[in-house]
């Protein structure tokens, strides 16, 4: 899981997210102030890191930090295959 954390939090940061604001207890629209529109764009992101589909309904279920944390970590498929 550290090594999740680790590709999300760099993922974060090229994003424009502060690093001092990355915590897993991070509310997407209250803590980072992000719309539906920049989390679609986060998500596509993320998915292109880790190499996983989100789909839309999940996306809309992650508000934190550790429920992207949850979901990645639930999602085998080509988590681990890139650096």
């Amino acid at each position: 899981m550290k090594n999740i954390e680790r590709r999300l939090k760099k993922v974060l940061i090229d994003f424009g997210v502060d690093r001092h604001k990355i915590s897993k207890d991070t509310d997407y629209y209250f803590d980072l102030n992000l719309d539906m529109l920049d989390l679609m764009g986060l998500a596509k992101k993320i998915q292109q890191e880790f190499a996983v589909h989100i789909p839309d309904n999940e996306i809309l279920r992650m508000e934190r930090i550790s429920d992207t944390i949850y979901f990645l970590g639930k999602s085998s498929t080509g988590i681990y295959s890139q650096n």
